[in-house]
């Protein structure tokens, strides 16, 4: 999925130093028959040779594998191509060290992450067996979202004295200073599963290096493409994108662009194309589904207010249940959700539609998912919080609470941690949806408003219905809008593509 959260005016100018010595000799490090060159270290993982890829094979109750070069290498230039099970986990690992007298010979050293998690964090720069994290792409969605899932991705790194840089099918990922390891070998990982019996594969191709490149040329720094002018243009073109529906909700761009939104009472989710301008049912029987939102592991999860739990369907279709109820209750009705930078997701959970004789919470609250499924409740005193939003950093949580008629900003310490709750705005919402300038949008009372980062209304845009969710992908607003669903440009841009 291709976003613009970040604008990367200066791609061509980052990689002009390196594309100049594109016409330099480039050197296989796979001869696409044999694993000539290369030793196996760490746990007994499998590797093999496969119609000219590089194939690992996860092996139970046994530590992280590596497949190394036998060789060392300082400055190169490195690129390849992978495909992972959905499941699991690995990495690249360059300037990689195993020495006997550091952890009995364990392999250390900088990794290129492999991460087909929710987080998404392929490309970023984890230093292995020795300080953790050291770039991770929490801050950089465009590269979060820029992996395919179960597709073959490209990877190139650079690594020029103490620079380091990564990048994931084109789109640049990780990028900082570290001279810890000048030198070492490279190396393919397949990571532990612990007991797990099931065998998982990851796969490499089209391994090449180029040593000794020249210095890189300075980088600027990335863009972030705010328009100029007032959010709302003077003359506007509301769109009918699609009608016939009950009640539509729950927008939310998905893989190549789509937009896939919600009709409840129907229970289906539908999906827009926009470069056909037609949509079509994606599923059925959603259990009165509201809320969306894709991942960079291109699954969809989903507040299924009806069965009263929170789902998410993967890359395969599998429907999996993450949450259906806190502390042996069940929930109210899931309502609205969004993912953080960590792959965790924030979801409301307020009554609508139920007597309450058959609630058995005693608050409507907003609650957290951690990626590895842990779930705790992170805010219980609203009245009936619906609509929720990250700021474009992840640092501010909006949380609409229309029974209080009331957006409330939280500061974000932590994953599932908040602090400092204060007041945003003086009306309620039914959706939101955030552009990269920071500011919030929000369905009430018939209009969608728009409020800059500080809180101030900045614009209202009104709609043949009246607008229940909305998000803003590209410069076009996409809204949902009782029986229909609608589009207008604005001058602004969204955090999706």
């Amino acid at each position: 999925m291709k976003l613009v959260t970040l604008i990367f005016s200066c791609l061509m100018a980052c990689l002009a130093s390196s594309i100049s010595q594109e016409a330099e000799k480039w050197t296989s490090l796979f001869d696409g028959e044999t694993l000539d060159g290369w030793v196996q270290r760490g746990g007994e993982a499998k590797y093999r040779v496969e119609e000219g890829t590089i194939v690992g094979t996860t092996v139970p109750n046994t530590p992280n594998s590596f497949l190394c070069t036998e060789k060392e290498y300082g400055d190169f230039i490195l690129e390849l191509e992978f495909k992972v099970n959905r499941e699991m986990n690995s990495g690249i690992q360059f300037r990689s060290q195993s020495l006997p007298d550091y952890k009995n010979g364990q392999v250390h050293g900088y990794q290129c992450e492999i991460d087909p998690s929710d987080r998404g964090w392929t490309a970023g720069i984890y230093d292995e067996g020795r300080r953790g994290w050291l770039n991770d792409l929490r801050n950089n969605r465009a590269a979060r979202y820029a992996f395919q899932q179960m597709k073959w991705n490209q990877v190139r790194i650079e690594a020029v004295g103490d620079h380091l840089r990564t990048w994931i099918n084109g789109v640049p990922a990780a990028d900082l200073k570290d001279d810890m390891t000048p030198r070492g070998f490279i190396a393919l990982q397949v990571h532990g599963v612990g007991d797990r019996e099931e065998s998982m594969e990851v796969s490499w191709r089209n391994i090449r290096i180029q040593e000794n490149p020249k210095p890189f040329s300075a980088v600027a720094a990335a863009a972030v493409e705010i328009p100029e002018g007032p959010v709302v243009p003077e003359k506007l073109e509301i769109r009918k994108l699609a009608e016939g529906f009950k009640f539509t909700e729950g927008p939310a761009v998905g893989p190549k662009g789509k937009i896939y939104f919600n009709d409840i009472p129907n229970e289906r989710t539908h999906v827009y194309d926009p470069t056909t301008g037609k949509s079509r049912v994606f599923r059925a029987a959603t259990g009165r589904a509201n809320g969306l939102y894709w991942t960079p592991a291109q699954a969809l999860v989903a507040c299924e207010g009806g069965h009263r739990r929170v789902t998410r369907t993967g890359a395969g279709g599998i429907v999996e249940v993450l949450a259906g109820e806190f502390e042996g209750k069940k929930f109210n009705s899931p309502n609205d959700l969004v993912v953080d930078d960590f792959g965790g997701i924030y979801f409301t959970d307020p009554n609508y539609g139920k007597d309450k004789s058959d609630l058995e919470l005693e608050v409507e609250a907003v609650y957290y998912i951690d990626r590895r499924g842990k779930l705790t409740q992170v805010a219980a005193d609203l009245v009936k919080p619906n609509g929720i939003i990250l700021s474009p950093d992840n640092q501010i949580l909006y949380i609409a609470d229309p029974g209080a008629e009331t957006i409330w900003a939280y500061d974000v310490t932590g994953e599932g941690v908040l602090a400092n709750k204060r007041k945003f705005a003086a009306i309620g919402s039914d959706g939101m949806t955030m552009d990269t300038a920071g500011r919030v949008y929000c369905t009430w009372k018939g209009d969608v408003w728009i409020f800059s980062a500080g809180g101030e209304e900045v614009g209202r845009i009104t709609f043949p219905e009246g607008p229940a969710n909305c998000t803003l992908v590209g410069k076009i607003l996409y809204v949902t809008a009782r029986t229909g669903f609608y589009a207008v440009e604005i001058n602004a841009v969204g955090l999706l593509p």
